[in-house]
């Protein structure tokens, strides 16, 4: 093995095995979840399954060339309307949801199902701010598990061979958010020639997925190394350099005052506090910007001239 990694690092660490030719990438996202996680009071379910979409999106990202913004988005007609990640090609990333508390309350069994009812998951890169463009790929959400969907994401779109395996949950001590997972991927044109023999080498190393707990997975002692060495020691890992992710947000009073902007002026005074104030919050971070009266006034008069020459 190769690649220095510190212990606590939130990362994706990309792999190989070498006697199947499989390809894969641990995830590991404790500060990360937690910073998610922690800026909503969000239900349990709620959050287990956005800490699901988190390592999902930088097991997805891992393994992307890209400059501008990964985003996952699964958008539902249940309890849970939306639930989306983005990660940018520096690595910050963010996630939120949007869902109806009462509902999402009464649910006996809180699965990927019940909470998201009919709906599709939505993964698209966005490099339309360095001159690129804009990619999407859409599945329809099918199973239990939003794993279940990516996995159908890569069965019908890219055809690929893929096995995941995520867990999240609180740190015992602190009771911090935590979020990790594993993904093998059987790359097309690699390994045996022979189908059979390939077939068996993915079989196995599938196998050897499963055995892992989510308390490895979790655990914050247990280094990645030592974690996929543990799992797939007889099958030769060479692991690659890092990608660290870190949380983050990229929401700003600028852009909070550009959003405002897109409002008709009607709208735009409707939103004034008693004071003549607006609040803008935003969805991901619950970070507030304030336009005080005298800053509203200003916002009003620009919508004003803009719709004038509008016509």
């Amino acid at each position: 093995m190769s690649a220095t990694v510190l212990h606590g690092e939130d990362l994706v660490l990309p792999f190989l095995l070498e006697r199947a030719s499989v390809r894969g990438r641990l995830v590991r996202l404790f500060r990360t979840a937690d910073y998610v996680l922690s800026a909503h009071r969000y239900p349990e379910a709620v959050s287990r399954h956005l800490a699901e979409l988190l390592v999902l999106g930088a097991s997805f990202v891992g393994a992307l060339k890209f400059e501008g913004v990964f985003s996952l988005q699964v958008r539902g007609n249940g309890p849970v309307r939306l639930m989306v990640v983005d990660v940018t090609n520096d690595g910050v990333m963010r996630g939120y949801a949007s869902f109806d508390r009462a509902r999402v309350e009464k649910l006996a069994k809180a699965n990927a199902a019940t909470l998201f009812g009919g709906g599709v998951l939505v993964l698209t890169v966005d490099q339309r701010a360095v001159g690129g463009d804009l990619q999407q790929g859409i599945v329809r959400l099918d199973g239990e598990s939003l794993s279940e969907a990516l996995l159908t994401y890569f069965r019908q779109s890219e055809q690929i061979p893929t096995a995941v395996r995520t867990a999240s949950g609180r740190a015992p001590l602190g009771g911090r958010w935590r979020a990790a997972g594993i993904l093998l991927q059987a790359m097309p044109g690699e390994g045996a020639r022979d189908p059979a023999e390939r077939g068996e080498h993915w079989r196995r190393v599938v196998m050897l997925l499963d055995t892992v707990t989510e308390e490895e997975l979790l655990d914050e002692r247990l280094a990645p190394h030592d974690l996929l060495f543990r799992l797939f020691h007889e099958e030769g890992v060479r692991v690659f350099d890092p990608w660290r992710i870190e949380p983050g947000c990229s929401c700003s009073e600028e852009r909070a005052r550009d959003m405002l902007l897109q409002f008709p002026v009607e709208e735009i005074a409707g939103m004034r506090r008693d004071d003549g104030s607006i609040e803008v919050t935003c969805q991901f971070c619950s970070r507030s910007y304030v336009f005080d009266r005298e800053a509203v006034e200003r916002i009003l008069g620009e919508r004003r001239r803009r719709e004038e020459v509008r016509g």
